[in-house]
């Protein structure tokens, strides 16, 4: 299935030379051109070589990640969001590169209100007039996949209009092709690329983007939203309307406020931003521990302040899902590193990646490096943690013990400095952990809620249930393949390549030593019977036997001395 996509991919790019000589001239443009030569783009675009800049020295590695900011930002929509989720990739990219990433801007024009009406049309199927007796032709905001347009419905309801550009899925497919072609090439021709997995981050691209287009997917999850929060007077989620929305349209409710972004611009002027700062580190927390479903993307344009220091979110394309069970190994987490307990935060960490406190993963190093940060991060006199440092140390600790990150645990990741570094800059006395620490009260009175326990006993019960039911089964399976002679047994030892090596250097020396022996024996028997040819009185075959001996120990000498030293 993999052979075949390529195929199909490979020849749809086939169809795109335009494009990707436009790509490879952007990246030589901006003095990128060693990664043009590695990936051997000229090969199909001999005119790459005689533009300027081909046969320019390396940039230094700080200008190297400007100007591929720069370039991607040049390359359009797919290429940013590309970008921006390479920014969360702390575990596989510099901190240099992360910082230049997380820059990224949409730089792009509206498109014009011609375009805007014959989306609305074809999508609701109806005349414009007739959706939206009155719509504001000047968009509230643009950005590279949509622009939101201000609207009246016919019950009166003010409401955002979000359409989507024209055209989009076909440049951003386009885009995904050329990226696909070319990390595949990265994988033939750049070796070191095989450990990131560019593929793999592609596709995990396009799939996300696939979301983002979904405006249906964007709907639902905005509901969901609604529905976890309906209590919560810290927050506020537009309402959609179903019947005035598609995969490309989106209606939601209007709400009047001030993007968080402005705040920033300002100062804080008027609004009590300490405040501010610690309801939108709770509801982030909230989001991810209590109800397991967070907007992964809170920067500070998706963010609306209303009257009482309100929080509304915007922009629901890019949410994620932590399960229960990774939940409870996040609080599991979060309360162990608050009680300086390490082995509980790596069981937790365990837990996190797929694995088990078991042989299968040697846990000692693990939770000495956990140890370490606990005790560097965790203090409530610290007052100037930079959360961002922290996750990218722990998410380092993580692939260094070759432990696997599940996505989600990436996406909590960036929502969580996201958060962090919009509450420094509201507040500079902020700290994400004075934040943290509190709430963890706040997790242990949810786990032990009625409810909660109630549930938890009663999961506990179906699953307990579940093993009564299968054992009986299980049971006549194991008797059947025992009977018929059928049931095997395998057993796994490790730890004994030393030992193997070991009995391979000995057996090595045992037979040189028999050898060495036979030759001194053999060649003094034939030196006593003068056995010819002789050179004086001495027979040469002895002599010859005598100086292949000498060889020998002296090989076998120096190899037993060098196991020595190394010890």
């Amino acid at each position: 299935m993999i052979i075949r996509r390529r195929r199909s991919f490979f020849r749809r790019t086939l169809r795109h030379p335009l494009r990707l000589q436009e790509i490879a001239r952007t990246f030589v443009a901006y003095g990128l051109a060693d990664w043009v030569r590695k990936l051997k783009l000229d090969r199909s675009f001999p005119v790459l070589r005689r533009m300027t800049g081909w046969n320019e020295q390396h940039p230094q590695e700080s200008t190297r990640w400007a100007l591929l900011r720069s370039s991607l930002e040049e390359l359009g929509p797919t290429f940013i969001k590309l970008g921006q989720l390479l920014s969360n990739r702390t575990d596989l990219l510099p901190a240099e590169l992360l910082r230049e990433l997380a820059g990224l801007q949409d730089n792009v024009q509206p498109f014009e209100f011609a375009a805007v009406r014959k989306i609305i049309e074809a999508e609701l199927d109806a005349p414009m007039e007739t959706i939206f007796p009155w719509i504001d032709p000047e968009p509230q905001a643009s950005a590279s996949i949509a622009q939101v347009h201000r609207a009246r419905l016919p019950s009166g309801d003010m409401v955002a209009v979000k359409v989507q550009r024209p055209d989009i899925d076909y440049v951003i497919e386009t885009d995904i092709d050329i990226l696909l072609y070319i990390a595949n090439l990265a994988m033939r021709y750049l070796p070191a690329s095989k450990h990131f997995d560019p593929v793999g981050i592609v596709e995990e691209f396009r799939d996300s983007l696939n979301g983002e287009l979904d405006f249906n997917r964007e709907r639902v999850n905005m509901e969901r939203f609604r529905k976890l929060f309906a209590r919560n007077q810290s927050i506020r989620v537009p309402r959609s309307f179903p019947d005035y929305s598609s995969a490309r349209v989106l209606t939601m409710e209007y709400i009047e406020g001030t993007k968080l972004s402005q705040i920033e611009a300002s100062g804080g002027s008027g609004f009590d931003t300490k405040r501010l700062a610690q309801i939108g580190a709770d509801l982030v927390l909230e989001q991810i521990f209590l109800h397991g479903f967070f907007h992964a993307d809170p920067h500070p344009g998706n963010i609306l302040v209303l009257d009482n220091s309100v929080i509304c979110f915007l922009d629901f394309g890019i949410v994620g899902r932590v399960r229960p069970a990774q939940r409870h190994h996040l609080t599991e987490a979060v309360v162990g590193a608050f009680r300086r307990d390490a082995a509980r935060v790596t069981d937790a960490v365990l837990g996190l990646t797929g694995k088990n406190a078991s042989a299968e993963h040697d846990t000692h190093d693990l939770e000495n490096d956990i140890s370490d940060l606990i005790d560097e991060y965790v203090d409530a006199s610290l007052g100037d943690v930079d959360i961002n440092r922290f996750f990218l140390e722990l998410i380092t600790t993580i692939v260094k013990h070759d432990l696997s990150i599940p996505s989600s645990l990436m996406l909590m990741t960036k929502a969580m400095v996201s958060i962090e570094a919009i509450g420094v800059n509201l507040d500079p006395e902020f700290n994400f952990m004075d934040a943290l620490g509190p709430f963890t009260r706040k997790l242990f009175l949810h786990r032990i809620a009625p409810g909660n326990l109630i549930e938890e006993g009663s999961e506990l019960l179906h699953d307990y249930g579940r093993l009564l039911r299968d054992l009986p089964i299980d049971a006549r399976d194991i008797l059947k393949l025992t009977k018929t002679g059928r049931l095997r047994i395998g057993f796994r030892v490790t730890g004994l390549e030393p030992l193997r090596q070991t009995l391979d250097a000995v057996s090595y020396r045992l037979v040189l030593g028999f050898v060495l022996a036979a030759l001194l024996v053999s060649s003094s028997l034939i030196i006593q019977a003068n056995v010819p040819p002789l050179f004086g009185t001495v027979s040469i075959i002895g002599l010859t036997g005598y100086a292949i001996s000498g060889v020998l120990s002296l090989g076998l000498f120096v190899s037993m001395a060098v196991r020595f030293f190394r010890r």
